[in-house]
């Protein structure tokens, strides 16, 4: 009888030293492009070997909106652009670059919640930007 005893008391006490040793759930937020970002700096090139270089300064910005718009600042330069994200990697933004379509995570450049990307590449018409990168920052 002794044995039963001692067996019931064995176990709450292995249960609770299961139960209680669990990992608890934390949730992270996964890093989103719809946000407001800081310019960091947007350089484009072309096959004409032209290459510009703006650095960005304090209060100039992307913020992409839930609505489908994302506004700009970039200097004295305000614009309004429209872009959809169209997979886990690709958002399309006009104007932005070649097709409008700038790939903005990979494993060269993540999007984190601190930090973002936006490359494009392709051929255009002679003259124009065949390269574009915006680099991004909260």
């Amino acid at each position: 009888m002794a044995m039963k005893i001692k067996g019931l008391l064995i176990v709450p006490i292995v249960f609770s030293l299961l139960y209680g040793c669990q990992k608890e759930n934390t949730k992270t937020t996964a890093p989103v492009l719809v946000t407001k970002w800081n310019i960091v700096s947007d350089y484009t090139a072309n096959h004409l070997a032209q290459i510009n270089t703006y650095t960005g300064v304090a209060g100039d910005y992307f913020d992409f909106r839930t609505d489908g718009k994302c506004y700009t600042k970039e200097g004295s330069h305000y614009d309004t652009l429209l872009y959809s994200i169209t997979s886990d990697t690709t958002v399309h933004i006009q104007p932005f670059g070649f097709s409008n379509a700038a790939f903005y995570s990979g494993k060269a450049n993540p999007l984190t919640v601190h930090s973002a990307t936006l490359t494009s590449t392709g051929p255009y018409v002679p003259g124009e930007v065949d390269y574009r990168q915006v680099k991004l920052a909260r």
